[in-house]
C-alpha cells in the first residue's frame, strides 16, 4: 500500500513539474503579442525577432493539435521518415485553426479579440496539464529521431540549409492596407475569403498596428509557406534517396539563386506555387501510412488547395479516385471505402467553399513551349539542376528497357518514381488549362531537383564500397551548390529587410 502511493506521488510530483515548466514557456510565447505594440519605438531587429518567436509558437500549437486529433480519434500510422510525422500533424492542426479561426471571425471585432485570448488560455492550460504519462516522457527531439544519426557531412548541410533559409527571405511590402496586402500577396485574386479570415484572426492583436500587422502577415508568407514547403520537400525525396542526398536535395533547392528570384518577383508565390508537393507528398503518405484513417488527411489537403484556388477541389477529386481504383488496390474494398469515408468531411468543405465564394475558372493561354522554356531557364539558373536531363533519361530508359546496362543492378524505387510522375503529369495538364499556378516557380523546381538526385544515387550505388570516394563526391556537389548560390545578394535583400 505504502509503495502504491509513494508512486502515486512521485507521478504527482512529475506531473506538476510538467505543468510548471509547460506552463511558464506557454505565457513567454502569449507575452509576445502584448509586448509588441509596446516596442514600436524599439529596432525593427527586435519586433522581427519577437514577431518570428510568435510564429513558431503558433506552429507549436498546429504540432500539438494535430497529435490531439491523432489521439482522440484512435489514428495510429505508418511512417517513411519522422519528417512525415511532424509535417503530417503541422498541416493536420493548421487546417483545423483555419476552420475554427473561420468561427470566431463571425463574432464582432470585441468579441472576436476576448476569444482570441480566451482560446490560448484555454489551449495553454490544456496542453500544460499532462493528461498522459507519454507526454512527460516526450521531447522535441523525440519527434526528430532521424536526425539523431547525422554525420559530420550532413549536419553541416543541415546548418547550411538553414542558414540560407534565414537570409533567403525576400523584402516585405511597405503597404499597411489589408486590402491592398492581399491584392500583393495574391495578384490574381484566387485565394478564398477563409483563408484570408484566419490570417486576420491569426494575428488580431496587431490590426490596430498596420506596421506589425503586414510584417506579421509577411513572415507568415514565407515562414510558413516555405518553411513547410522545404519541410515537406525531404521527406517526399525520403520516399526514393536516402537521406544523406534528400539533404543535398533540399540544398541544392534553398541554394538556387531562382529561390530569391521567384519570392522577389511575387510574394505570393510561397503560398499560390507550392501545393503541388503537398498533393504528391500527401498521395505517399497515405499510402504508406497503412491505415483507413488516413483519409481525413487527405481529404483536408484538399480543402488546403481550395482554399488556394477553388479549381483544386478537381486535383483533390482525381487524388481520391486514383488512390481508391490503383494506389490502394491492394487493400481491400471495405478499407479503401473507409478511406473515402474518412476522406468526405475535408471534401465537403471543399464543396462548401466552392459554392461560397466568387470563382472563375479561365483557361490558362500559356501552353507547350513555355513550361518546357521554364524547365530549361531554372536548369541554366543552377548547375546542379543539369543533371536532372540524365535523371529524366534514366527514368525513360528503365521504363522501356529494364534490364538494360548498368539499370541491371540499380536498386530504385522506380514503381513510387512512375507514381509521382503519374500526379506530377496530371498537375501539368491541368495547369495547361486551368491553374498555371501549379507548374510556376516553386511548382515546378522541386521535380527538377528529384530528377537530379537520380544521377547521383547511380552514382553513390556503384561505389558503395568506396566511402572515401563518396564523401568526396558529396562535398564537390556541396561546393557546386554554394558556388551559384549568390550568397552575398541574398545578404544584401536581408540586411534591407531590417530597413522596412
Amino acid at each position: 500500500m505504502e509503495s502504491i502511493l509513494n508512486e502515486k506521488s512521485s507521478i504527482l510530483a512529475l506531473k506538476s513539474k510538467f505543468f510548471i515548466y509547460r506552463a511558464l514557456s506557454y505565457s513567454i510565447f502569449l507575452l509576445v503579442p502584448v509586448l509588441l505594440p509596446k516596442s514600436l519605438l524599439l529596432p525593427q531587429e527586435f519586433q522581427h525577432g519577437l514577431l518570428l518567436f510568435f510564429i513558431l509558437f503558433l506552429m507549436s500549437q498546429w504540432f500539438l493539435l494535430g497529435k490531439e486529433i491523432d489521439h482522440r480519434l484512435k489514428i495510429y500510422f505508418r511512417v517513411n521518415s519522422s519528417l512525415d510525422r511532424i509535417v503530417y500533424r503541422l498541416l493536420l492542426g493548421m487546417v483545423f485553426f483555419i476552420l475554427y479561426f473561420n468561427l470566431l471571425y463571425l463574432f464582432p471585432p470585441k468579441w472576436i479579440n476576448n476569444l482570441f485570448w480566451v482560446t490560448w488560455v484555454i489551449l495553454g492550460l490544456f496542453y500544460s496539464w499532462p493528461t498522459r504519462g507519454k507526454i512527460i516522457e516526450e521531447s522535441v527531439t523525440s519527434h526528430l529521431t532521424e536526425f539523431k544519426y547525422l554525420d559530420r557531412f550532413e549536419k553541416t548541410l543541415l546548418g547550411l540549409i538553414i542558414l540560407f533559409f534565414i537570409v533567403s527571405i525576400p523584402e516585405i511590402p511597405r503597404l499597411v492596407n489589408k486590402d491592398a496586402l492581399k491584392l500583393f500577396f495574391d495578384p490574381t485574386s484566387s485565394i478564398s475569403a477563409p483563408l484570408w479570415n484566419y490570417l486576420t484572426v491569426n494575428y488580431y492583436p496587431f490590426i490596430k498596428y498596420p506596421e506589425l500587422f503586414r510584417v506579421g502577415w509577411s513572415m507568415h508568407f514565407y515562414v510558413v509557406g516555405m518553411g513547410l514547403y522545404l519541410l515537406t520537400l525531404y521527406p517526399l525525396l525520403r520516399f526514393f534517396f536516402s537521406r544523406r542526398l534528400s539533404l543535398l536535395g533540399v540544398f541544392a533547392l534553398i541554394s538556387s539563386w531562382s529561390f530569391s528570384k521567384f519570392l522577389a518577383s511575387n510574394y505570393g508565390d510561397s503560398l499560390l506555387t507550392t501545393f503541388s508537393i503537398l498533393f504528391v507528398w500527401s498521395s505517399f503518405w497515405a499510402v504508406k501510412s497503412s491505415t483507413y484513417r488516413a483519409g481525413l488527411f487527405v481529404g483536408l489537403v484538399g480543402f488546403l488547395g481550395t482554399l488556394i484556388n477553388s479549381s483544386y477541389i478537381l486535383i483533390s477529386v482525381l487524388q481520391l479516385a486514383s488512390l481508391y481504383l490503383f494506389f490502394l488496390k491492394e487493400n481491400t474494398r471495405w478499407y479503401r471505402v473507409q478511406f473515402l469515408r474518412y476522406a468526405l468531411f475535408g471534401f465537403l468543405l471543399s464543396l462548401g467553399v466552392l459554392l461560397t465564394n466568387d470563382y472563375s475558372w479561365t483557361p490558362n493561354p500559356e501552353f507547350n513551349s513555355y513550361l518546357l522554356l521554364k524547365f530549361v531557364n531554372l536548369i541554366e539558373s543552377k548547375a546542379f539542376f543539369s543533371i536532372s536531363i540524365f535523371g529524366l533519361l534514366i527514368l525513360l530508359i528503365k521504363y522501356l528497357r529494364k534490364e538494360w546496362g548498368i539499370f541491371q543492378s540499380f536498386d530504385f524505387k522506380f514503381g513510387r518514381s512512375f507514381q509521382l510522375v503519374f500526379f506530377f503529369s496530371f498537375i501539368v495538364i491541368f495547369s495547361l488549362f486551368w491553374a498555371p499556378n501549379l507548374v510556376r516557380s516553386f511548382g515546378i523546381i522541386w521535380f527538377v531537383a528529384f530528377l537530379s538526385l537520380i544521377p547521383l544515387e547511380l552514382l553513390f550505388q556503384s561505389l558503395s564500397r568506396l566511402r572515401s570516394k563518396r564523401n568526396i563526391i558529396y562535398v564537390v556537389y556541396i561546393l557546386i551548390c554554394l558556388l551559384d548560390s549568390h550568397l552575398e545578394g541574398r545578404v544584401k535583400i536581408f540586411i534591407k529587410f531590417f530597413d522596412m
